[in-house]
């Protein structure tokens, strides 16, 4: 991808050093307590459009990695694509980091767990998420699983040169002998995996990119996940086996906030055989959670 007299766009990162000091939820995913994961998952193709968010010119890829995941969400939870211009991403920019466009020295980065926190308790271009947590990044089982239970993973990068010209010459990203050192922190969404080819896709400066799993166990040094109404009202794609209430339990803990998930009382076994029995256990799960709305 390149300007019009043939130069790379000047990409933009902007992902701040993850805090370990502040607290937050971790997430671990059970093998036993849900669906195995499939051997390939996509969450990303059915979205026809991915904009640029303004991450060509400012260091907002943390919101509008934010942007792009509620595009992934609800294209896939409710079957239609939530529109999230610019104007929204810049304006959650601003929000959380105190950015003026008018000013370059405002333009800092942000922290990832900050913008999370803006998202739960403000919104995005009018879309809140529940809750979110810290998966261990390392561990690709946990990171399949997540991608597979919640649409997608949100993923922390220290970025290479080299990853830069593999991006404008459409190659996927690899570890290569001399990377040219680290440019800078980036943000993106995992959407995609597939485990027989080793690799993530992610959606990065207005399109997709893969990347192999070597890149990521080299250079991906945070994951998270959130939980969104745009994915419980998925039929089929809620994250079942994950115990939501006791997220919502550490969250209240956390925060004192109210607990955004009513506890689920005993039912049927996790994986009735047939489809339509868990179906129905699934529509009855969804209306304990969005409080009788599904």
């Amino acid at each position: 991808m390149t300007q019009p007299d043939g130069s790379p766009f000047p990409f933009k990162f902007g992902r701040l050093p993850n805090d370990p000091a502040k607290p937050r939820l971790r997430l671990t995913l059970q093998p036993t307590a849900a669906p195995p994961s499939p051997a390939v998952r996509d969450w990303l193709s059915a979205v026809a459009d991915w904009p640029m968010l303004g991450n060509d010119r400012y260091g907002d890829c943390v919101l509008a990695m934010a942007g792009h995941v509620i595009q992934a969400l609800s294209t896939y939870g409710q079957g239609r694509t939530a529109t999230i211009s610019e104007a929204d991403v810049l304006a959650a920019y601003s929000a959380v980091t105190g950015f003026d466009p008018d000013d370059p020295a405002t333009d800092r980065g942000t922290v990832i767990q900050d913008a999370l926190n803006y998202w739960r308790k403000h919104g995005i271009a009018g879309h809140k998420i529940l809750a979110f947590a810290q998966i261990d990044h390392t561990d690709r089982t946990q990171v399949d699983a997540a991608i597979n239970q919640f649409g997608t993973v949100l993923v922390g990068i220290n970025f290479p040169a080299a990853a830069m010209d593999q991006f404008n010459a459409g190659q996927p990203w690899d570890v290569v002998a001399r990377d040219g050192g680290i440019e800078g922190g980036h943000a993106i969404p995992a959407g995609y995996y597939s485990t027989p080819a080793g690799r993530s896709r992610v959606v990065t400066w207005a399109r997709v990119q893969d990347m192999t799993d070597a890149f990521w166990s080299r250079y991906v040094d945070e994951a998270w996940v959130v939980v969104a109404p745009e994915w419980l009202s998925a039929a089929g794609t809620d994250p079942l086996g994950v115990d939501l209430h006791g997220l919502g339990e550490q969250l209240h803990d956390l925060t004192g906030d109210p607990n955004p998930f009513p506890e689920t009382p005993p039912g049927p076994p996790p994986f009735p055989r047939s489809r339509s029995s868990w179906i129905r256990r699934l529509l009855a799960w969804l209306r304990r959670v969005l409080g009788g709305r599904a």
